[in-house]
């Protein structure tokens, strides 16, 4: 039962792996020394992912009694906020709003939708300015987070990332101040446009970064409540997690990505496209309500209560939550 289950995971990996060959191929027209790059990235990339899953239970046990040591080296355990606070529940509700009105824009009125969704416009300036006031917020919770230095490890990270995706979101202000994209950027880019995320196709990093929003904004989340082994592994290096709520509103953004993709003739990231639309707009979609959550839970500390806000806390008769 063992090999059969070895063998299933390995022709799946192999499937994986030529249907995403096929498909970055096909997006990005590759050849020759970057076409064998890919090709090197994805099947190495593979080839982890099925040894990590063939030593799991070596690793787990290796995690679980680093994680056992780092926490008892801890000065003090992070303390959560039991529930959600007014901010975080007032820009819940307005994320419901928004994936709602926006989808059924997308099938009421298709060509207002797309406009709205132009190169800036309303909705990537506002998914710019969300992960510029994420990174703020992250680095204004690390400057409080005193004794505890994975947590402000993690938090210097996050507010980069929100930084390189702010700015990616608005080409780094280059239509607002006017300057050239340097020229062999210029030829690599489809857009022409001073970014990375554009080199060679519109959609090549739909993928990494659909993986990486899930895995902070669903996979941690839900791992986190439902595992005491995940949750004792993320407390005990002070990680950012947001709470089990922000899984389920994720799981709305995702839908509604699906939905107008659908409705648009353009669903990425799957490979097709039967219309004249590009395969941005419903991406541009999902962006704007990934970084509102973002926003949303860097706003709210994570939860997390330093000791500064501690006090003001409890003296609002508010429930705190402990690791």
């Amino acid at each position: 039962m063992k090999f059969f289950w070895m063998a299933l995971l390995a022709v799946g990996g192999i499937a994986f792996g030529l249907w995403l060959t096929d498909t970055i191929t096909m997006l990005t027209q590759v050849e020759g020394t970057k076409l064998l790059l890919a090709r090197i990235v994805i099947w190495g990339g593979i080839a982890m992912v099925l040894a990590l899953w063939l030593a799991r239970r070596p690793i787990v046990v290796a995690l679980i009694s680093w994680a056992e040591q780092t926490e008892r080296a801890q000065t003090a355990p992070l303390i959560r906020e039991a529930g959600a606070g007014r901010l975080e529940r007032l820009l819940g509700g307005c994320f419901v709003i928004a994936c709602g009105s926006l989808t059924l824009l997308a099938f009421v009125a298709p060509t207002i939708f797309i406009h709205q969704f132009r190169e800036d416009g309303p909705f990537e300036i506002g998914s710019a300015i969300f992960y510029f006031a994420a990174a703020f917020a992250c680095v204004l919770l690390a400057t409080r987070a005193d004794g505890h230095r994975f947590l402000r490890l993690w938090l210097g990270l996050l507010a980069l990332l929100f930084v390189f995706v702010g700015g990616e979101e608005i080409s780094w202000g280059q239509r607002m101040f006017g300057f050239a994209t340097p020229e062999k950027l210029e030829v690599v880019n489809v857009q022409g446009e001073f970014t990375l995320h554009n080199v060679y196709s519109n959609s090549l990093f739909v993928y990494p970064g659909l993986a990486v929003t899930a895995l902070l904004l669903f996979v941690a989340p839900l791992l986190r409540a439902r595992s005491k082994r995940a949750r004792q592994f993320l407390d005990a290096f002070e990680f950012p997690t947001a709470p089990p709520s922000c899984a389920w509103l994720y799981g709305l953004a995702v839908i509604a990505y699906a939905l107008v993709g659908l409705r648009l003739g353009t669903p990425t990231p799957l490979p097709i496209n039967w219309s004249n639309h590009l395969p941005n707009f419903d991406d541009e979609l999902l962006e704007f309500p990934i970084a509102l959550l973002f926003a949303t839970y860097a706003l709210s500390h994570w939860r997390l209560l330093t000791p500064r806000t501690q006090e003001r806390v409890v003296a609002q008769g508010q429930p705190l939550l402990r690791p």
